[in-house]
């Protein structure tokens, strides 16, 4: 066989060997080179990625309509609450209509100056935690939304978010404005604070979403330092990451820790929802433009414990979208 006739039946036999490749579903981000490069550990097992079943809202401050939903929560029972800066709590079904609505606009006992930063410990009674942002206080109510108690001091300017710890019901708080992270018990003693304006370990910048996992340990989304910091429930830091693989945060808003220890983390600016194990590990990046066939800006997510029905708030179009995983 002539030289030039060899070589091509060589590049035709190498081509037939080769193995195939197959494209991303048309609903899924592809994962980023780093999940499969030779330095760097690999991805998680990806998680299918949710179906949108709907969305309710829209600006208003009629009943049902919101002005930037920035906080969604759950009930054990499934149903769904969402503050705004309506100065209300309003709670749904789970395709969203309308149950009820507690809460008015000032400064007494079960009133709300924005209302930023939802939490319901889900193990004691669904007691309900509403960070009360201009009121500068965190307010608890029982599962029907009647006053508990609330407590607050000048280490509160702009509570952000709320993160209860599941084995003893401690609260974490997080203030946006002083860039602090505080640990209470559930009756409002504090423990301990950490933070500060910086870049370094256990210092924030702009502190947005707290969570926390199964163990106690406590996730909080740094916002402008584009990171997650990992702390154990005493405050000391163990770790932090600051993208999906070699893909930065550009917003990391709200987060949130399901029942078998999956991390989400909303980025608003790059509208995505990224999924972490609780070493940081990249599991799957959910493209919402995709999912929801419009622009938003996610700042929480929320899922219920049977890892089924999932809720994001978002604030482009003050609107609640309901997913469900496959």
């Amino acid at each position: 066989m002539e030289p030039k006739y060899l070589l091509l039946a060589l590049a035709c036999a190498c081509a037939c060997t080769s193995p195939s490749t197959s494209a991303e579903p048309s609903d899924a981000r592809a994962l980023p080179d780093a999940c499969s490069s030779g330095d760097q550990e690999p991805c998680a097992e990806p998680l299918p990625t949710p179906r949108l079943l709907g969305s309710w809202g829209g600006r208003g401050t009629a009943e049902g309509e919101f002005i930037e939903p920035s906080s969604v929560e759950l009930h054990s029972d499934g149903t769904v609450i969402v503050a705004g800066h309506e100065n209300r709590v309003q709670r749904f079904t789970q395709d969203g209509e309308l149950l009820d609505i507690f809460g008015t606009a000032g400064p007494a006992p079960g009133q709300f100056n924005h209302p930023h930063g939802l939490a319901v410990d889900r193990l004691r009674d669904d007691l309900i935690y509403v960070g009360d942002q201009e009121n500068n206080r965190l307010q608890v109510f029982d599962k029907d939304g009647e006053f508990i108690r609330e407590w607050g001091d000048a280490g509160f300017a702009h509570i952000h978010d709320v993160g209860i710890d599941p084995a003893s019901g401690d609260v974490f708080v997080g203030d946006y404005e002083l860039h602090t992270l505080r640990s209470y018990t559930s009756e409002g003693v504090l423990q301990f604070e950490i933070g500060g304006l910086g870049i370094t370990p256990s210092y924030f910048n702009g502190v947005w979403g707290i969570s926390t996992d199964s163990a106690g340990f406590v996730y909080v989304a740094d916002t402008f330092n584009r990171r997650v910091q990992k702390f154990d429930r005493t405050g000391t830091f163990i770790m932090e990451w600051e993208g999906f693989g070699t893909i930065p945060f550009e917003k990391p808003t709200g987060i949130f820790v399901d029942s078998a220890d999956t991390i989400y983390v909303c980025d608003s600016r790059r509208q995505t929802v990224s999924l972490f194990d609780t070493e940081g590990t990249p599991i799957q990046d959910w493209n919402l433009r995709e999912i929801l066939g419009v622009e938003s800006e996610p700042e929480d997510i929320v899922l219920d414990a049977e890892l089924d029905h999932l809720y994001i708030a978002e604030v482009l179009g003050h609107r609640v979208f309901h997913l469900r995983m496959p």
